[in-house]
């Protein structure tokens, strides 16, 4: 038997998957999301999201995309960078790819017309180019770094054709701030912490009801284990709990106790 039948889940509750229906708006994930959407619904230059690895970077980006993909005023689209060693016209190409443009030439100074051209297009239809940027510490190219200030350049009658979002982990900061231009054109940086003990257990709470459960399936110690192990990052928040659930169904326990979580944290290499 799998967990979400013995618990009565409707779909995974943690998932390794970044999922914006299960995003968690506690205060640590809630300023983030709020002042990103501020830089781009006051059409802003830049906005930056930084943290460490599993603190939900890529969930508030996929979120952000989210809302914007339901309003009818923004033509947005998200690049998750997955390596660094990657040129100026690759990374050119896929900015109009995101942006929808099929080129019919790879010469950089055509595509980056192409780019140009698209922009306005949209401008004219009414919308706002977003950009969203995912695992942005990849850009370490000045010459990238170059073309997000050239795009940031880009105006018609007073107003930015683009906004931009990086979002990566803390050295991608270190690598604009290089950069004297573009440094100038960021807007805000947000940097995303770990979760509190109170934001760890709503956290858990949440998903778990998001999943189609209301009852609290982790005894408060149980919650305090998970916070310590965890350390507040979501993705190994994730992970605990997933390893917990499954464990409780082997155990036949509808509440997780201390026991179980001492077990996994101990199997995942956790526990001091």
């Amino acid at each position: 038997m799998n967990y979400e039948t013995f618990y009565g889940f409707n779909k995974e509750p943690f998932s390794d998957i970044p999922d914006p229906e299960l995003f968690y708006s506690g205060p640590e994930h809630t300023r983030a999301l709020v002042k990103l959407l501020h830089v781009i619904k006051k059409g802003r230059a830049l906005g930056i999201l930084t943290g460490s690895v599993g603190c939900g970077k890529t969930t508030i980006a996929r979120r952000i995309l989210s809302e914007l993909e339901n309003e009818d005023n923004y033509y947005p689209g998200l690049m998750v960078l997955t390596h660094q060693n990657f040129g100026i016209e690759w990374f050119t190409r896929k900015i109009g790819e995101l942006l929808g443009i099929s080129f019919n030439s790879y010469d950089r100074s055509e595509m980056v017309t192409e780019i140009i051209k698209k922009l306005y297009n949209i401008y004219r239809e009414g919308k706002k180019a977003v950009i969203l940027i995912d695992e942005a510490n990849n850009i370490t190219n000045f010459e990238v770094l170059e073309e997000l200030r050239g795009l940031l350049n880009l105006e018609l009658q007073g107003e930015r054709l683009v906004t931009i979002i990086l979002s990566g982990m803390d050295e991608m900061f270190e690598n604009i701030k290089d950069n004297k231009s573009l440094r100038q054109r960021i807007s805000t940086v947000v940097n995303l912490p770990p979760l509190n003990m109170s934001s760890t257990k709503e956290y858990v709470k949440y998903r778990i009801e998001q999943a189609g459960v209301n009852e609290d399936l982790f005894d408060q110690e149980a919650y305090e284990l998970i916070y310590k192990f965890s350390a507040g990052v979501p993705r190994t928040i994730n992970v605990i709990c997933d390893n917990a659930l499954l464990e409780g169904v082997l155990l036949k326990k509808k509440v997780v106790e201390a026991s179980i979580l001492n077990r996994v944290g101990e199997e995942l290499l956790l526990k001091d």
